[in-house]
């Protein structure tokens, strides 16, 4: 499940990154590239920091 998390954030941000890369150029919206490279940046920051996330100590 780990592996697929990573790979997915990883095709997300490589794909991402070439439709940034076409905006600078002119042959793809700038805005567009550069708000799916910003998302996909997110998300992959979020999933990786939400796994081993402590959640308190619990006293009986």
């Amino acid at each position: 499940m780990v592996m697929k998390k990573v790979m997915l954030s990883l095709g997300s941000i490589l794909v991402s990154f070439i439709m940034f890369v076409l905006g600078l150029i002119g042959m793809f919206p700038l805005i567009i590239g550069a708000l799916l490279l910003f998302i996909s940046i997110f998300f992959s920051v979020f999933f990786f920091n939400e796994r081993h996330r402590f959640k308190g100590v619990h006293i009986k």
